[in-house]
């Protein structure tokens, strides 16, 4: 997983779950590891990129994928985070 192209998560430290929200003209990502004493990681970025095996998310209110890697850029004065194409 990367943020703005600075690796947060690899095979080294794997992902439970992971946040994207539009906050201020960025995204803010959270990334739960699913360890019970670790602290979720946070990062505010323009481009958020998630890749690994098969995955699922949630857009807009409906599950998408799965897919393998997905890439959301924020866009400074859209309404939200735009959503890549199927």
């Amino acid at each position: 997983m990367e943020a703005d192209g600075e690796l947060l998560a690899d095979l080294d430290r794997p992902v439970a779950r992971v946040a994207v929200t539009a906050a201020g003209g960025l995204a803010e990502v959270v990334v739960h590891t699913g360890g019970p004493a670790d602290a979720p990681l946070r990062v505010l970025a323009r481009t958020v990129t998630v890749s690994g095996p098969d995955f699922r998310y949630r857009a807009d209110n409906r599950v998408r994928g799965p897919v393998r890697t997905r890439t959301w850029t924020a866009v400074g004065d859209a309404w939200g985070l735009t959503l890549p194409r199927e």
